[in-house]
């Protein structure tokens, strides 16, 4: 096997190692830090704005920047910008240190939207191996997932016996994600690409342009944008839910543990059902995981509303897979990066939308109520978009 080959082929474990590190750890036990540290639930509430802003509004360009500057580069500065989060959460003990924090968090997502994925899928394609993509993808989440499970349940112990030890911790894990992005390797960049004018809005018009003349990939991309975003903005509402459950509160790290070992095997198994069920199958066994659980939530009580947690959590990993083998397999330009950014945030604003629309809900007739209404416009939205991608799944676009 060429040398170039094997260099390749290396970015696949370093991809596993590199996931593994970057997850944030220290998510159990944030919000009990800013308290501790005084902060008031406003401010609070504006450091998780102040976060879903600058990213929201990086998402895009940092796609660009991966695809006209090479994705090594760009997971490097997602891992450096991750040092500087924990750092100014290690050091920080007010409102302006957290700031900073959350200005650098955001500013990290801009750098890792699509680019693990996009480099991953280019590695393959330089090995002929492309038609793998699942099997891969779904063992990077299946590896980080797990370890990021066995971590939520020991970073509150860790807390407990001293508060800065999780940020530590993190600072450590993010300089290890840097230090092993300097292994990745990826195609030669196109240097005169760099010194075009203008090149940002050009290759974000390309991006949409390829979007929209390849009806696969956008009626990929509309089934992406549907189940992604119904599942997330079902996760804002899980610890409600398992309090309506009646599970003890020091059992839901647990859960939470089992939440995404779940997700990490419905990512992993998806590459081996491929080898039963076609595209549509696996995306029609998905979305029917997830209107069991959104009925679960429903209707359930006690260990039911449990069960549909985790099964949401499986669908989630598993629709994750194909849906993002799909849209990658019908990127045909080196926009990649780019259009996977654009399917990222498509999916944060329709999530928000969700979010404000059944928070509403909820509140005038309850978290359980609210997921019945939940189902009816799930069922009406997967439908549309399932038809839309049926339809187009055998366009003269398809892949062999």
């Amino acid at each position: 096997m060429p040398t170039n080959t094997l260099n390749y082929f290396r970015n696949i474990p370093l991809l596993y190692f590199y996931s593994i590190f970057i997850k944030r750890i220290s998510m159990p036990i944030i919000v009990l830090y800013y308290l501790v540290n005084n902060l008031s639930f406003t401010e609070i509430g504006t450091l998780a704005a102040v976060t879903a802003v600058i990213h929201m509004s990086t998402e895009i360009h940092g796609g660009i920047f991966a695809d006209i500057n090479g994705k090594k580069t760009s997971l490097m500065l997602h891992a450096f910008f991750g040092i500087l989060t924990m750092l100014f959460y290690f050091l920080g003990n007010s409102f302006i240190w957290f700031l900073l924090a959350s200005l650098m968090y955001g500013i990290a997502g801009a750098f890792i939207t699509g680019t693990r994925n996009s480099l991953l899928f280019e590695s393959l394609a330089q090995l002929n191996r492309t038609q793998e993509f699942k099997k891969y993808t779904g063992k990077v989440m299946l590896y980080s997932h797990l370890v990021n499970a066995v971590l939520l349940l020991g970073v509150p112990l860790l807390y407990e016996y001293n508060n800065k030890l999780p940020f530590l911790i993190g600072i450590i894990f993010f300089v290890i994600a840097f230090v092993l992005s300097l292994f990745f390797v990826e195609p030669p960049i196109n240097k005169s690409v760099q010194k075009t004018k203008n090149i940002y809005s050009k290759k974000l018009k390309s991006a949409f342009l390829e979007i929209q003349i390849s009806k696969k990939l956008m009626s990929s991309i509309f089934v992406s944008v549907v189940t992604v975003a119904f599942a997330f903005m079902s996760s804002e509402f899980i610890q409600p839910l398992l309090k309506i459950s009646s599970l003890p509160v020091i059992y839901f790290g647990v859960v939470y543990a089992l939440m995404r070992i779940l997700t990490g095997l419905g990512g992993a198994v998806t590459h081996k059902l491929d080898k039963y069920f076609q595209v549509d199958k696996l995306l029609g066994i998905g979305l029917l995981c997830i209107i069991s659980s959104f009925a679960g939530f429903a209707y359930g009580t006690g260990i039911t509303i449990i069960i549909a947690v985790l099964l949401l959590k499986f669908a989630e990993g598993l629709n994750k897979v194909v849906l993002e083998d799909e849209i990658n397999q019908n990127i045909k330009s080196d926009n990649r990066t780019t259009v996977l950014s654009i399917c990222s945030l498509s999916q944060v604003l329709f999530r928000a939308v969700l979010v404000l629309v059944f928070g509403i809900v909820a509140d005038m007739v309850g978290v359980q109520h609210m997921f019945a209404y939940v189902i009816i416009a799930f069922i009406f939205t997967s439908i549309v978009s399932s038809v839309y991608f049926l339809n187009h799944k055998q366009s003269p676009s398809s892949r062999s």
